[in-house]
């Protein structure tokens, strides 16, 4: 069991490791897909004015989340806090699971950006 938690962890760490430093490459880019995806969910009256807040600080919210990832990612390998981090990754994985999803099902998002674009993965 414990080899399969360090091959698990092992896969996890590098993946967002690589994620983050994808998006770090170009972070305005990340924040422009950050834009389309607060566009999505403007479009609900109870959100729009929050959403056009976040809208106008996209490129820090972009630099965030990459340092985020990347930080994530590397204590994730190295099993620094494993409990805290693992809760941390599981709470990102769960909101930008939900936030993707949805906006993809409404088709004006084709791609996610969760690699930037270097590897652009669309909906079925």
């Amino acid at each position: 069991m414990r080899v399969t938690e360090n091959i698990a962890r092992v896969i996890v760490g590098v993946l967002f490791i690589f994620s983050g430093l994808v998006k770090a490459n170009d972070p305005l880019g990340l924040s422009y897909k950050m834009q389309e995806f607060f566009d999505v969910w403007s479009q609900y009256s109870m959100l729009h004015g929050l959403m056009n807040v976040l809208n106008n600080y996209a490129l820090i919210f972009s630099i965030i989340m990459i340092t985020l990832e990347i930080v994530v990612g590397i204590a994730i390998l190295l099993g620094r806090n494993a409990r805290f981090f693992s809760w941390l990754l599981l709470l990102l994985i769960i909101f930008f699971t939900f936030l993707t999803g949805y906006a993809v099902m409404s088709g004006k998002i084709k791609t996610c950006g969760c690699f930037g674009d270097c590897i652009p993965l669309t909906a079925i």
